[in-house]
């Protein structure tokens, strides 16, 4: 294994890594102007202790929701129900085709341990199965009734990740433990398997997002025998899972399923593949498996291994140049019916969720991605500033010039920093600041914030800081660091999750993020462009990146 697969494994399997007890604290304490030095582990009681060991174990919690009765497992104030199946398996005559909802079982059925990933090839790791598609829920102990839910949407440029991160990184159980809420993760088809178009076949190339929208019907249906509230449902997810939060806010068949949003780094304004170009994609791809001449070609492709179709046209699995290519293979498109239209032209056209949402991006969105470039084997040298200029000259169609203007390499120590920022912006911060502007333009109510704390955990180990990378936000929500084989925060990072995620668990539960305490974090308007600046203190600023952001904002 070489060394990018070697680090790469240790971001995607991260099973080594023990599971943090959750915080005992219940309040909002933690949502001051500057941060403060609170623990996140409150004191043992070892008294308590005692008694508790010469007593019997708890039976396992059950909860019967119509889709069948499971049992789950408990922990100190929440309890987990694990791969539970919301649809039949994708495999055989349906794969590539929409999801059909999991027939209803009788048998008690174990939900202690998540299912299997999708199948992926991202990151050069190939892992995952076709019979992938399984939520997670935790919910608080004893079982609460009518709680908020929130549904969390995994990233990972539609080609990797999973809900449940083999790390524990995004279990729901310290954000259902310390607010009351209800936590739902999914799993949704990736790559080829996900978003593969070939309408002869009945491949509409959006079989990933229909997942999504079968998992929410499946929390509506479902979510009240865990103790949640199917009518105060929020959507929450980053990256590619920012993107489908926002795809949702506009396609037809996510209406009515969720009552707010919130896209972390979502890069919501950028252009989805057309139809044809879709169709196009899918061509290389039935190339590449050698079925374009099969006298049968619906045999031919489902008639290949999940590993074939895993990696053929692995172009699409290479996030740096996903991010600067003008076609983003194996990204949701517009085919006309799950996805009718672009996000900007849905918004213009008020066929958008009436909902209050969330956008945020972070500070150094491009950083990441520079650093996965080089840890993939990309040698960086001088010469690469121009190549990344052009490439984003080409894509965005800003002249070069000006590009190089705003972002001269003079201005960086080196030529890492001099690509990260341009990329960062165009691609990912600019992207999501137009699409909250759009809809507060429609009179959503909307709130933004920028990230900007910088000394994140990262599980891979770049030569260079990283400052708050794209992703850093995550860990500070769910409340485990990003540290390999440590999940547990400092002082100063702990007090940061109890202040962020306080912000997140009252918009979930009501639509307004404010509190008592906390910074007031004001909503974005058509004449107001406030945000909310999340680092070591917190602060409301005007007009966050809006210099940059005119370069790119067309």
């Amino acid at each position: 294994m070489n060394r990018f697969l070697a680090v790469t494994a240790a971001l995607l399997c991260a099973s080594c890594s023990p599971s943090q007890r959750p915080p005992d604290a219940t309040s909002d304490a933690g949502d001051a102007h500057t941060i403060n030095d609170a623990s996140t582990d409150a004191p043992e009681d070892a008294a308590t202790d005692a008694m508790e060991l010469d007593a019997p174990p708890p039976l396992p919690p059950e909860a019967r929701p119509p889709a069948g009765p499971v049992r789950g497992s408990a922990g100190r104030g929440f309890q987990a129900f694990l791969g539970i199946p919301y649809a039949e398996p994708p495999v055989g005559d349906r794969r590539w085709r929409s999801p059909v909802a999991k027939a209803p079982w009788s048998s008690v059925r174990d939900a202690i341990a998540p299912g299997s990933a999708c199948a992926q090839s991202g990151l050069g790791n190939n892992l995952g199965a076709e019979d992938c598609l399984f939520v997670n829920v935790h919910t608080p102990d004893p079982r609460p009734s009518n709680a908020p839910v929130m549904v969390w949407i995994h990233g990972g440029a539609f080609v990797f990740g999973e809900g449940l991160q083999t790390d524990r990184g995004t279990a729901g159980d310290i954000l259902a433990q310390r607010y009351g809420m209800v936590v739902v993760s999914m799993n949704y088809r990736l790559g080829n398997f996900g978003f593969f178009t070939s309408p002869s076949i009945g491949a509409n190339g959006n079989q990933g997002f229909e997942d999504q929208q079968l998992a929410l019907r499946w929390v509506r249906d479902n979510i009240a025998a865990f103790g949640g509230d199917p009518a105060n449902v929020t959507i929450v997810g980053e990256s590619a899972g920012g993107v489908s939060v926002c795809l949702h806010l506009v396609a037809p068949g996510s209406q009515g399923l969720f009552r707010r949003a919130i896209s972390q780094s979502g890069l919501c304004d950028s252009a989805l593949p057309t139809r044809a170009a879709a169709e196009m994609a899918g061509i290389d791809v039935v190339r590449s498996l050698r079925c374009d001449a099969a006298p049968d070609l619906g045999a031919c492709m489902r008639g290949k291994s999940m590993p074939e179709v895993r990696t053929a046209g692995a172009l699409g699995n290479d996030v740096f140049a996903t991010l600067l290519a003008s076609t983003r293979a194996n990204w949701p498109s517009i085919d006309g019916a799950v996805l009718p239209g672009q996000f900007r032209e849905r918004v213009a056209a008020g066929s958008v969720a009436d909902v209050p949402v969330v956008f945020g991006w972070n500070r150094d969105e491009g950083t990441l991605f520079v650093a996965l470039a080089e840890l993939g084997g990309m040698a960086l040298q001088e010469s690469a500033y121009g190549t990344v200029l052009d490439a984003l000259a080409s894509q965005t169609g800003v002249a070069r010039s000006a590009i190089e203007a705003q972002y001269p390499r003079s201005r960086y120590p080196d030529v890492r920093r001099a690509i990260a920022e341009p990329l960062g912006h165009s691609a990912l911060a600019c992207p999501s600041r137009r699409a909250a502007r759009q809809l507060a333009d429609r009179g959503r109510t909307v709130y933004t914030y920028r990230f900007d704390y910088p000394d994140a955990a990262f599980q891979l180990p770049p030569e260079w800081p990283l400052g708050a990378f794209h992703s850093a936000e995550i860990q500070f929500l769910f409340g485990r660091s990003a540290r390999v084989g440590n999940p547990r925060f400092n002082a100063e990072q702990a007090a940061l999750h109890a202040a962020m995620s306080g912000y997140w668990a009252r918009f979930i539960r009501s639509g307004d993020p404010n509190g008592e305490g906390a910074v007031p974090w004001m909503p974005r308007t058509m004449t107001a462009e406030r945000s909310l600046l999340i680092d070591r203190t917190f602060a409301m600023r005007d007009n966050v990146d809006r210099d940059p952001c005119m370069l790119w904002d067309r």
